[in-house]
C-alpha cells in the first residue's frame, strides 16, 4: 500500500512498518537490539528484537515502550526483571 493511500494518524502514534529496524534501548542506556518486526496477538501486540544470533519478544505495552522516537529510530523500553534474559540457556 503507498504511503499516500494510509489514513492520516494522530500525535504519537505510528504504523508497525515504520519502527522496523529501530534501535532498542533501555532507560538506562544499554543497547537491546534492533526491532525486526510486530506480531499481532490479542491482549497486545509483540515487538521481534533482534539482539545478535538471538530474538527477544518485547509486549508492546506503555508500561514497558516508554520512547518512540520517530525521527532518531530509537525505541526506549523499561523491561520488566528477566524479560531480556527469557531466551538465554
Amino acid at each position: 500500500m503507498a504511503k499516500e493511500d494510509l489514513h492520516p494518524l494522530d500525535e504519537g502514534e505510528f504504523y508497525f512498518h515504520e519502527i522496523e529496524g529501530f534501535s532498542v534501548v533501555t532507560l538506562d542506556g544499554r543497547e537491546v537490539g534492533r526491532v525486526k518486526d510486530v506480531i499481532g496477538v490479542p491482549g497486545n501486540d509483540l515487538l521481534v528484537v533482534t539482539a545478535g544470533d538471538r530474538e527477544i519478544l518485547v509486549p508492546l505495552v506503555r508500561t514497558i515502550c516508554r520512547e518512540f522516537d520517530l525521527r532518531n529510530k530509537r525505541l526506549v523500553i523499561d523491561p520488566p526483571v528477566g524479560l531480556l534474559d527469557i531466551n538465554e540457556i
